[in-house]
C-alpha cells in the first residue's frame, strides 16, 4: 500500500515541479548556445535574459519542492482528500512515512536538476578548470579527495533543506490539532521548530568546542584550520541527521493520535 500511496503523492507533487524542470533545462541549453554566438549588443541581451530565467526557475524548483510537499499534507491528511484518505485500509504511520518519502525524491531530483542546469550554463573549458583547480585546492586543504569533499557537501546541505521541509510538516500537524487559525499556526510552528533547533545546533557546537579545540577555532577566528572546518562539516551532518529523524518520530506520533478533519 505504501508504494500506491507514494505513486500518486509525488504524480500529485511532480506535475508542476516537471513543467519548472522542462523550463530550466531548456533556457539553460538555449543560454548555453546564446553564449556560443560572437557577443554583440543583442546578443549580451539576450543572453542576460536567459540567464536571468534560469535562475528565476531554479528559485522556483526549491519553492515548489517544499510548498508540494506541504500543500500535499494538508491536502490529503486535513481537506477534502481526507476522507478518502483516512478510509484507506493503510495507517497513518504508513501515510505519514509516504510523505516524508515524497519530500526526498522530489528534493533528490530538484538537487539533481539544479546542479545540472548550473553546469549547463555556466561550466565552459575556461569556468571548468578553474572549478576542477579550486575543487583540487579545497580538498589538499581538506586532507581528502574531491569526490570526498563533493560528496560531503551534497549530503549536509541535503540534510539541512530536508529539516527544512520536515520541520515544516510537523509544524503543519501541530497546527492542525488546534480549532481555529490553523495555516496561521501551522507557519509559526514549522519556523518556531526550525529556528529553535537551528539555534540550539550553534549552541551545542559551541560547547563542543570545549571539548575540540578545533571546533572553537570557529567562534574565536576569521581563518580557521582544515581540521576544524572537516569537524563542523561533520558535526553539520550528524547534527541534521539526527534531528531529521527524531522530527520524523514525533511527527508520527502526533499523527497518530488523531486528525482534525475540516
Amino acid at each position: 500500500m505504501l508504494r500506491k500511496l507514494l505513486k500518486y503523492d509525488l504524480k500529485w507533487c511532480y506535475k508542476p515541479l516537471l513543467v519548472f524542470y522542462i523550463l530550466a533545462i531548456f533556457f539553460s541549453i538555449i543560454t548555453r548556445i546564446i553564449e556560443s554566438f560572437e557577443q554583440t549588443l543583442m546578443v549580451l541581451i539576450i543572453d542576460k535574459i536567459c540567464s536571468g530565467i534560469v535562475i528565476a526557475m531554479l528559485i522556483s524548483i526549491l519553492i515548489n519542492c517544499f510548498m508540494r510537499v506541504w500543500v500535499r499534507v494538508i491536502r490529503n491528511i486535513y481537506k477534502d482528500e481526507s476522507y478518502l484518505t483516512h478510509t484507506l485500509p493503510v495507517s497513518k504511520n504508513t501515510i505519514y512515512l509516504s510523505k516524508i518519502l515524497t519530500a526526498m525524491i522530489t528534493l533528490l531530483t530538484s538537487f539533481a536538476v539544479i546542479i545540472g542546469c548550473i553546469a549547463i550554463v555556466f561550466l565552459n573549458e575556461i569556468s571548468w578548470d578553474g572549478l576542477k583547480q579550486y575543487l583540487e585546492q579545497s580538498a589538499i586543504f581538506f586532507n581528502s579527495s574531491v569526490f570526498s569533499l563533493i560528496l560531503v557537501l551534497i549530503i549536509t546541505v541535503f540534510f539541512e533543506f530536508l529539516f527544512l521541509i520536515i520541520s515544516g510538516i510537523v509544524g503543519i500537524i501541530l497546527g492542525y490539532r488546534s480549532n481555529h487559525l490553523k495555516t496561521v499556526k501551522s507557519i509559526i510552528s514549522g519556523f518556531g521548530i526550525y529556528m529553535i533547533l537551528s539555534t540550539f545546533s550553534v549552541a551545542v557546537l559551541y560547547l563542543a568546542g570545549f571539548l575540540n579545540p578545533d571546533i572553537m577555532d570557529a567562534f574565536q577566528n576569521i581563518e580557521i584550520s582544515s581540521n576544524a572546518m572537516k569537524s563542523i562539516m561533520f558535526a553539520g551532518i550528524v547534527v541534521y541527521a539526527v534531528y531529521n529523524v527524531i522530527l520524523y518520530w514525533i511527527g508520527n506520533h502526533l499523527l497518530s493520535k488523531g486528525v482534525n478533519v475540516d
